[in-house]
């Protein structure tokens, strides 16, 4: 009996969000890295070696000016058949993690100085 009520209680304290809520900026470069894949998918000659390249260093360049050092992680496309992978939409995840994760910590040490 003991138990179930342990367990009710860390489900309480627990409970992953349902939703994400994300903010114009962070909206804004999801949207773009979205549409820097699907152009590749839309058009298939982008998909050839060196058409394709042209707009992957276009797509580059905006992921380093978007996302700093963690834009780097779109140099990824100029992998052999990389191409079909939603390599932007990858990078913004990656940033868009480390970038909550110091946000958590930002908010952690405010709480401590505040105590």
């Amino acid at each position: 009996m003991a138990g179930k009520t342990l367990g009710k209680e860390i489900e309480k304290e627990f409970k992953p969000p349902k939703h994400v809520i994300l903010t114009f900026d962070e909206l804004v470069r999801l949207i773009v890295c979205i549409v820097f894949d699907l152009i590749e998918y839309a058009i298939p000659i982008l998909l050839s070696p060196l058409v394709g390249d042209v707009l992957d260093i276009v797509g580059i360049g905006a992921a380093v000016l978007m996302f700093g050092w963690i834009g780097f992680l779109s140099l990824l496309e100029f992998l052999p058949m990389a191409d079909i992978l939603p390599i932007f939409v990858f990078t913004w995840f990656v940033w868009y993690y480390f970038k909550k994760r110091r946000e958590k910590k930002e908010r952690e040490e405010w709480q401590k100085k505040w105590k």
